[in-house]
């Protein structure tokens, strides 16, 4: 590797979304600027740069210096002192003023500029106390992000991510890494352990370092709770997955040591918890035992009243409505009203909802103060409609703080409720559901309703089913479909599916089914269905009110692929700007990915684009009336929406769903996934699916079990 130096003459290209550079710079002892490339800050003409890297040759531009490694030098001469001063770089300061300052300073004007600033004050006509402190400012913060920046590209760590961390951490950002790189995983989002480990080695920690290894099993219990949902790992388990995320060889014995000694220690330490054989992150394992403790609290708190006040008004309220509750439904909307924990599961069109509108209608005659709330927007929005009354997110309703995240509704601040219901239940996780039980009144009842069979949630833990394997608690199970308004045969045929069975027939009068052999054809498909079979069916807007759905992110018609298609399939106008992939327009519809409570604009919102801004790049995005201002550097929390996730798009009903299954797949091609994406529509659903797709999803149902022990511990006598 070659080490040169040489004076910047022009920056020719810079990206400052990744730090990408194309410079061209006069090498000491050249007459003539050569070319460099490489990942830099932002640079300006009159720099002096030494650099490490190699020569190499462009077809296009010829010659070029490959630099990998760069130091910023200040010049030493008094005129390129100068020239440096007064480049424009540094506000409240110009030539005269340059020339003054090196005059009177000579060359200890950058040690005075760095350790004595105190001396400029009264040393140079002209120059103010508020020129000055002007000048100081930038000095100091080009200084120490000039420096961050080059020690993080020297050590490939460039593009986003560099960016990120210098804004999290500013100057402390070198010690930072240096001293214990696996603290960005918890700390800066969008920084996993892979990274974070690609950046420990750069900066030389060793594989068996036990940084390492007590980071890689903190991770592995982590990634465990949030794309797996398990609550905890059996130790064995635990170890096995830890050597696979630390890529290390099972038949490494004195590795293998290494990491049993450093689980030891998390445990001693209590960085890590073990209970019944199983290892628990602290918090998590303290959240599971809260919510068991609430159940168990609910179960004995007292004994369930008479229904018999209630069963002459439940029959008035049928009259009224012209309704006729089944005995299932009719018990269960008493149980909801006299006990201080009920559960109601159930498909669609198994009348959850007509059972909700009985309940809510009672307590309302009791004069209660009745709370409704569901996990996400939509779903709240939903409830609300069907319901006439407010629902909120339960965010919403514990009152999240958007400037430190934590609910301001807890057990020092308890909801003012006499009755709290929350709807699609299935979706809460052990986190959501720990925060909620705390903010419950002890003498208030609680109502869950869910699907049973649908997804769990993405985070941690399977509540919904964990509660209702608990016979003492008092659920109601809803399995009769009930005819659908409009003919519809989508709640029939989501029955049938969820019991194992195919279709029959497949195409109906409102599930539809086409088959396809590639990704193209499954493009044509969805291209049609969009320009003509849809409109024929139904009279809606295809941008606001369709959604396409696909088991996956990644592939050729995982949902980042199928943004693209749709996006100029139903957006073609010229592009707005071209960041992280993507690009973003006016109209498109767009989908936030983390809970951003600062906007209060949270995980699954979807939103549309109605301005741009190239220059600084950002988007004004009007999430259902709030229009939000969101700059480039908030959009890797952002997706194009007019695809989604099956995951995403639980908890949401939409008038028309198109499912997208192929052979690629195959991993997540499950029953209760391809159950929960159909359940998403309520007018039409079409599958599209490749040669055997959709039989292998309805036939598999082997979900993956998670390790909770939610159930177990509440069935515990104390």
């Amino acid at each position: 590797m070659m080490q040169v130096e040489g004076s910047i003459k022009k920056v020719t290209y810079h990206n400052p979304d990744n730090g990408f550079s194309v410079l061209r710079v006069q090498l000491i002892g050249d007459k003539e600027t050569t070319t460099v490339t490489g990942y830099f800050p932002e640079l300006h003409a009159g720099e002096t740069i030494q650099m490490q890297g190699e020569w190499g040759y462009h077809p296009k531009y010829g010659n070029q210096f490959q630099c990998v490694k760069s130091e910023l030098i200040l010049p030493a001469a008094e005129e390129g002192l100068v020239i440096y001063l007064s480049s424009g770089l540094f506000p409240g300061i110009g030539p005269k003023t340059a020339e003054r300052l090196v005059e009177k300073f000579k060359d200890k004007i950058l040690q005075v500029l760095d350790e004595t600033p105190e001396q400029l004050q009264g040393a140079v006509k002209g120059f103010t106390p508020t020129r000055i402190a002007k000048f100081l400012k930038v000095w100091n913060d080009m200084k120490e992000s000039r420096e961050t920046l080059l020690f993080l590209y020297s050590h490939q760590i460039n593009g986003s991510v560099a960016k990120r961390l210098w804004m999290h951490y500013g100057t402390s950002t070198i010690s930072t890494i240096t001293e214990n790189p696996y603290v960005l995983c918890e700390e800066v989002w969008g920084i996993g352990f892979i990274k974070a480990d690609e950046i420990a080695q750069k900066v030389g920690i060793f594989k068996d370092h036990f940084t390492r290894l007590r980071a890689g099993l903190i991770y592995t219990l982590s990634h465990a709770a949030a794309s797996e949902g398990h609550t905890f790992l059996p130790r064995h388990t635990l170890l096995e997955k830890a050597l696979q995320a630390l890529r290390a060889d099972s038949t490494d014995t004195e590795f293998c040591e290494r990491l049993m000694f450093s689980l030891d220690e998390l445990l001693q330490d209590g960085s890590l918890k073990k209970y019944n054989q199983g290892v628990w992150l602290p918090l998590l394992y303290k959240a599971e035992q809260c919510i068991a403790s609430f159940v168990k609290r609910r179960l004995t708190a007292r004994e369930p009243t008479s229904n018999k006040k209630l069963i002459p008004a439940l029959k008035e309220f049928e009259r009224e409505q012209n309704l006729c509750y089944d005995p299932i439904q009719f018990e269960g909307i008493c149980n909801a009203l006299i006990n201080p924990l009920c559960i109601i599961t159930g498909g669609p069109g198994t009348g959850k909802t007509t059972m909700l509108r009985g309940i809510i209608h009672l307590a309302g005659l009791q004069k209660e103060r009745t709370l409704l709330a569901a996990p996400t927007g939509r779903a709240a929005r939903r409830m609300s409609e069907l319901c006439g009354r407010e629902a909120l997110t339960i965010h919403r309703l514990l009152e999240i703080d958007p400037m430190t995240g934590r609910f301001t509704r807890d057990e020092s601040a308890l909801l003012e409720a006499d009755f709290v219901i929350i709807d699609e239940f299935s979706m809460v996780d052990t986190w959501l559901a720990e925060a909620l039980i705390k903010a419950i009144p002890p003498k208030a009842r609680v109502l869950f309703i869910g699907d049973k069979d649908q997804l769990p949630s993405v985070g941690p833990g399977n509540i919904l089913r964990e509660l209702l394997a608990c016979d003492k608690i008092p659920s109601v199970f809803l399995t009769h479909i009930f005819r659908q308004s409009g003919g519809s045969d989508i709640a029939e045929k989501a029955n049938r599916i969820n019991q194992g069975y195919m279709p029959a027939p497949l195409d109906g009068t409102h599930f539809h089914f086409h088959s396809f052999n590639t990704p193209e054809e499954a493009k044509e498909l969805l291209k049609e269905i969009l320009t003509k079979e849809l409109r024929r069916k139904m009279e809606i807007d295809p941008l606001k009110d369709l959604q396409v759905l696909s088991p996956m992110r990644k592939g050729p018609l995982g949902i980042f692929e199928l943004n693209r298609f749709l996006q100029k399939l139903s957006n073609p106008q010229p592009t707005g700007f071209s960041l992280l992939g993507t690009d973003w327009k006016i109209n498109d519809r767009v989908m936030q990915l983390k809970n951003n409570y600062e906007k209060n604009i949270f995980n699954g919102d979807i939103g549309f684009i109605k301005q741009i801004q190239k220059d600084p790049q950002s988007l004004d995005i009007d999430f259902e009336g709030k229009l939000m201002k969101f700059e480039a550097l908030e959009l890797d929390q952002m997706n194009l929406a007019y695809a989604c996730t099956i995951h995403k798009s639980q908890g949401s009903e939409y008038p028309a769903v198109i499912i997208v299954l192929d052979n690629s797949h195959y991993i997540m091609l499950q029953r209760n996934l391809i159950y929960t994406a159909i359940t998403r529509a309520k007018g039409h659903v079409w599958i599209l699916s490749a040669p055997g797709a959709f039989q292998t999803a309805v036939r598999n149902n082997r979900s993956v079990k998670r390790y909770t022990q939610l159930a177990q511990t509440i069935s515990v006598e104390e």
